[in-house]
């Protein structure tokens, strides 16, 4: 059976549960909203998280796509984890790809339904990018996704208060490897290892364009982290290890000001972030 046809099973399949599990996660109430305060509408998850232990988050955009599989085997030899913020529109063409990740303990979160610059489109157009999305990777993991990263980074106060309405949380990054340029998978990886500590958020692609190099320096980075002693861990992971250790963790990530000049940030080549 073809990914597409697998998609619109699963797509069919997951109908009938959607109504009860999203009722469920109404009832649970969104813990991101929860955990932010009044003027969260302002906020985003932007700096590296104050963790004691050496975790990283490493994050993928743009997929799932045809190097996807290839991430994924790397991670699982290394036992690692990452983090994949999927567009809604690759996700219909290769849903099994997001149904292993998940299966495997991996995170898949919101990218939007298409690559578009979100504080650019009106608000019924910017709530189907985010919604449409997140109702199709709950259809098909089971989960509902928490966080959102805006295409090309790009954000302000509306896209962030419409993540918050819909119980996800504004995620960019602290390291930034710019594989989309396709500088060499050398380049790639010491970007990682040369900057890395601990609680970062490392950006990367497994979709938008040919991603072989990208491959390449996932294996080098995870060789690199494995030999410094630290471990990739999802987003959510790196979230809960940042709660201090008296207090219950929270199901939220920590808070932090969106600064002036990143309210409204377009970035990237023509695949972006």
């Amino acid at each position: 059976m073809s990914e597409r046809k697998k998609g619109r099973g699963y797509r069919r399949t997951g109908a009938a549960l959607q109504a009860v599990i999203g009722g469920l996660l109404v009832l649970a109430a969104p813990v991101l909203a929860q955990a932010a305060p009044a003027q969260g509408a302002t906020r985003v998850l932007s700096q590296r998280l104050p963790v004691d232990r050496h975790e990283v988050a490493l994050t993928f955009d743009d997929g799932p796509g045809v190097s996807t599989a290839k991430i994924l085997a790397l991670l699982r030899r290394h036992h690692a984890h990452a983090t994949f913020f999927v567009l809604g529109s690759e996700l219909e063409r290769h849903p099994g790809l997001a149904v292993a990740a998940n299966g495997a303990g991996d995170e898949i979160e919101d990218h939007g339904m298409t690559h578009h610059a979100l504080p650019k489109l009106g608000r019924a157009r910017l709530l189907y990018e985010l919604r449409a999305a997140a109702d199709l990777i709950q259809e098909l993991t089971g989960r509902r996704p928490v966080f959102v990263r805006p295409p090309y980074g790009s954000t302000d106060g509306r896209v962030i208060a419409a993540a918050r309405s819909l119980g996800m949380q504004v995620v960019l990054w602290t390291v930034d490897t710019r594989d989309w340029q396709n500088p060499g998978a050398a380049a790639i990886a010491r970007r990682v290892l040369n900057n890395v500590q601990p609680g970062e958020i490392v950006l990367m692609h497994d979709g938008g364009g040919p991603r072989t190099q990208t491959v390449k320096a996932v294996q080098a980075i995870l060789d690199g982290l494995d030999a410094k002693g630290y471990t990739a861990v999802t987003l959510s992971r790196l979230v809960r290890d940042a709660a201090p250790p008296t207090v219950k963790a929270p199901s939220a990530p920590a808070l932090h000001r969106l600064p002036r000049s990143l309210q409204v940030r377009v970035y990237g080549g023509p695949c972006g972030a």
